[in-house]
């Protein structure tokens, strides 16, 4: 019925929106579709024209269906919807029904869901106690997690994750690619506070501020997300909130004086009203208004604001109408249509969907995008504004997107695409398409369970989250803890099930964004460019105040791309599995951030030691070729330390994974003391492996006490160690 009559029989489509058809068969991004085509269907079934049963007939073009003749009475279709129709009948529609689930995967411990959920929604580690509370035994580790995952999601890290999650949609962040280009889209006259900073000949162009404002205002839409998940409100406000969000740098662009508690804190946010040059109050519809989300989804004279609309359907109802009628358009067809858009089938198919959206767009420009004029005159020749079969009213002519985000929010697709963008954010899949593939292809009924298993993971979901107002945090939370984000094996070999499981448990490829935050929770220190470091010293000895602590981070400035993330422009997706370029990325961090760790973690007390607590600088494991037994105790017990830190691994000294690591060890530190007995004994560190730098408190060691020898050979040997354990899969994936 997907390929025949839901052509004509979606809640959009010409059947039941010009014709009024009782049988409403809803698309694979409806949530629980399956189930509300069911009851559809059962309910037609009920329905009879003397004595034929409609649902029976019609297709076969009887009874004046409108779609005609679709079926032949002897097909195989026709006869598979008389059993279904006896099925009705008979009481028990399904008896050969299964419940798909994905039982059988071994889930992560509490303590080890802990460890992955601090790195990625607080760019940390646990802490000590915090790793004693989630290593409980059961229900106590459960709830100790429950715990724990609120502490996270109240921290910084966790709201900046949230940004780059809803980026990967809207890709606003595409203005801060360059130097001021959300100011410089926007229209003075529109909004006047911009105008200093758009002027070349004044201060405010060159002032600190501007480049402030400018991310302020490109990542507002973000912003506005940010706040309202911070502050508990219904994640509906994202579309419906009627005011704007800003920090104190967007409020200079906005002619608004909130009260803020830190003049100069970009993250703190307040909600205001905007007022246009115009006069008139700004009609707020959550991102939707916000300037670089209508500067960056833009229209034209011809578009009308449709590829606008593409994007709500996208962002916020899990739909892709592209995908609505997926077939060849004759052309010459077209032309013989006035308004091949109203008229033309192969066309209204998709625009009776699409223009009512755009429709909510009216009163923006059409060429300055985020230019509002609240009586400006809509098109008479496109399907008239509304949503879903109801028209805007003409009292909300001048504020249609608010009445459009109201009417979204209500839709039960709202709470799926929250769902969907979190989940994609956070596991790095995509939520599985239902299987379109023929019943009998090998795999398919293994497709078919995988999907009704996610199916009725986040409609289940999708009810607690309506059920707490809408908070976000409810399905961030409910992800975290499923087997879409905690399986770590399966109990046995897959086999033929393996397309049961291949959209579950942990191994994506982290993004740039993600690694950076990784490397520095694990090593105490950013991979930051070696002068960046000089210049950030130096600014802190003079005192000054920017220390340029986001300035000359490899993976978010000349690595960003090589890794597989995205600029929000020219490349618009993140890469999900390494390429070559990748991997020797990963190879130079490696390298560099052993080198810049090692001889300064030695420097440091060894009670104070990060990397190396429980091992002395002079622990050579050999003497004369024979075994120093306490050395490599020691050695062994602090690669157990370093397993653990590192890769997230409890082990235990005589574990092959140690043996291994203590023989990468072993072979680097002989291989140097090889040159012992020599007149170059080989004991100066590259330059660039010195303790010249004290990272902990941003300043240079003095010359007398740095660390610039390897006099026993051992902090080469744990260089290599840590480079080792820094290209595991396990660091590289999460």
């Amino acid at each position: 019925m997907s390929t025949r009559c839901a052509k004509c029989h979606t809640p959009d489509g010409e059947a039941v929106n010009e014709k009024g058809a009782k049988l409403v068969l809803q698309t694979a991004s409806y949530p629980n579709f399956l189930d509300a085509n069911l009851a559809s269907l059962q309910e037609a079934s009920n329905e009879k024209f003397g004595d034929k049963i409609k649902l029976l007939a019609k297709p076969l073009g009887e009874l004046e269906h409108g779609g005609g003749k679709i079926l032949e009475a002897d097909s195989p279709e026709h006869r598979a919807l008389q059993e279904l129709v006896k099925r009705f009948q008979s009481g028990d529609p399904c008896p050969d029904a299964r419940i798909a689930s994905v039982d059988g995967v071994v889930m992560m411990t509490s303590a080890e869901t802990a460890r992955k959920a601090a790195i990625d929604l607080g760019g940390r580690l646990p802490t000590a106690e915090e790793e004693a509370q989630v290593s409980a035994e059961g229900e106590a580790g459960e709830q100790a997690l429950d715990a724990f995952l609120d502490r996270l999601m109240t921290e910084e890290t966790f709201y900046e994750r949230l940004r780059e999650i809803y980026n990967d949609l809207f890709l606003t962040d595409r203005f801060l690619s360059y130097g001021g280009a959300a100011i410089d889209f926007m229209d003075t006259n529109v909004y006047p506070g911009l105008e200093p900073y758009r002027n070349d000949e004044k201060p405010e162009y060159n002032s600190p501020d501007r480049p402030k404002i400018n991310r302020a205002l490109a990542k507002e839409p973000l912003n506005l997300i940010t706040y309202v998940v911070k502050n508990n409100k219904p994640f509906t406000e994202v579309l419906t909130a009627n005011y704007a969000v800003v920090n104190p740098f967007l409020a200079k662009a906005y002619n608004v004086q909130p009260t803020f508690a830190n003049p100069q804190d970009e993250n703190e946010l307040q909600p205001v009203q905007v007022m246009l040059g115009s006069g008139q109050a700004l009609p707020h519809a959550g991102v939707l208004s916000t300037p670089s989300f209508l500067n960056r989804w833009v229209t034209s004279p011809t578009n009308r604001n449709r590829a606008r609309a593409r994007r709500v359907y996208q962002f916020f109802l899990a739909t892709d109408i592209l995908k609505i009628a997926e077939r060849p358009v004759d052309p010459s067809a077209a032309t013989a249509h006035e308004n091949p858009t109203m008229t033309d089938p192969g066309c209204k198919m998709c625009h009776a969907v699409m223009d009512p959206i755009a429709g909510g767009f009216r009163g923006y420009d059409d060429n300055n995008y985020e230019s509002f004029q609240g009586d400006r005159p809509w098109f008479n020749d496109m399907v008239a504004p509304g949503y879903g079969g109801t028209m805007l009213p003409p009292q909300s002519y001048g504020a249609a997107l608010p009445w459009l985000s109201q009417q979204v929010v209500q839709d039960p697709r709202f709470a799926t695409a929250a769902i969907y963008a979190v989940y994609a954010g956070f596991t790095g899949h995509k939520p599985l398409a239902y299987p379109t593939d023929a019943v009998d292809s090998p795999g398919h009924q293994l497709r078919v369970d995988a999907w009704t298993a996610q199916d009725a993971f986040f409609r289940k979901l999708a009810e607690e989250f309506k059920a707490q107002n809408f908070n976000l945090k409810v399905v961030v939370k409910g992800i975290l803890k499923s087997p879409y984000y905690r399986a770590k094996s399966l109990a046995e070999a897959p086999g033929e099930k393996q397309a049961l499981f291949e959209a579950i448990g942990t191994g994506r490829w982290l993004t740039p964004e993600m690694f950076d935050r990784k490397i520095q929770a694990v090593t105490g220190i950013p991979w930051r460019k070696r002068w960046e470091w000089e210049n950030i010293f130096k600014d802190k000895e003079e005192g000054k105040a920017d220390l340029r602590l986001n300035r000359g981070l490899w993976l978010r400035d000349d690595f960003r791309l090589l890794y597989g993330g995205m600029d929000s422009d020219n490349v618009p997706v993140r890469l999900q599995e390494p390429n070559g370029i990748s991997a020797s990325v990963a190879w130079r961090m490696a390298n560099e951030m052993s080198c810049a760790v090692v001889a300064w973690d030695f420097w440091k007390p060894q009670a104070q030691r990060r990397l190396f607590p429980l091992v002395d600088i002079k622990d050579r494991p050999e003497f004369n070729g024979k075994a120093v037994g306490d050395a490599q105790v020691a050695i062994k017990n602090n690669l157990v330390h370093l397993h653990r830190l590192v890769l997230g691994e409890n082990l235990t000294p005589d574990h092959p994974e140690i043996e291994r690591s203590f023989s990468v060890y072993l072979e680097t530190w002989r291989e140097l003391a090889a040159f012992e007995s020599q007149q170059d004994k080989k004991q100066d560190l590259h330059w660039e492996c010195h303790a010249r730098y004290d990272y902990d408190n941003l300043a240079f060691i003095p010359e007398d006490k740095q660390l610039r020898k390897d006099e026993d050979y051992t902090l080469r040997a744990w260089m290599a160690v840590t480079t080792y354990l820094m290209l595991d899969h396990r660091f590289l994936y999460h």
